[in-house]
């Protein structure tokens, strides 16, 4: 009986089809889900609805985006609906001065999160964003997942010290952080 030899591929080239794998399914695992968009897209829109701010701008309420695109692009169809009696505008990326949303979402993928924070001290600006503990981490809103849904948690000294109201219809909704 004959015998094949054995042929072992070549380690480099394995581990180079190894490595392209894992990057292609990090991608695809770090692309924001379309029906998650949605959900953070609505939710955005929605807390306009039970947030007070002290100091209003007359022309319009700003709901500004950072880093994510199918988000911003989301609420990009919303544009000009009418909230607390102002016409809502959607303020995305390039375009963004933190200091003039009333709302500011910032994606998990930006790394100077922080920094944004740090320099919205003292101003109105509901912050949110879908990053990992970013209530707990000075932010106001964060967004995060159980069981395969998004939900909320707030943190409300954040919130206060802004001087924003967040409706206790929201807080109760909400998982509150110290």
């Amino acid at each position: 009986m004959a015998t094949w030899p054995a042929i072992a591929p070549p380690r480099p080239a394995l581990a180079a089809l190894l490595a392209a794998l894992l990057a292609l399914f990090t991608s695809l695992a770090a692309a924001e889900n379309p029906l998650e968009a949605k959900v953070k897209a609505a939710y955005l829109f929605n807390l306009t609805k039970f947030v007070d701010w002290p100091d209003l701008p007359a022309d319009a309420l700003h709901i500004c985006v950072i880093g994510s695109d199918a988000i911003g692009g989301l609420l990009g169809e919303l544009r000009d609906r009418r909230v607390k009696d102002r016409p809502l505008r959607i303020d995305r990326n390039g375009g963004v001065v933190p200091g003039n949303c009333q709302v500011l979402f910032i994606s998990r993928s930006e790394d100077g999160w922080r920094d944004i924070l740090q320099g919205l001290s003292g101003s109105t600006v509901l912050t949110v964003s879908d990053r990992d503990s970013f209530a707990s981490n000075g932010g106001m809103v964060g967004f995060y997942t159980e069981s395969g849904k998004v939900k909320l948690e707030i943190n409300p000294r954040a919130a206060r010290d802004a001087n924003l109201h967040i409706s206790s219809k929201l807080l109760e909704l909400a998982r509150s952080v110290p």
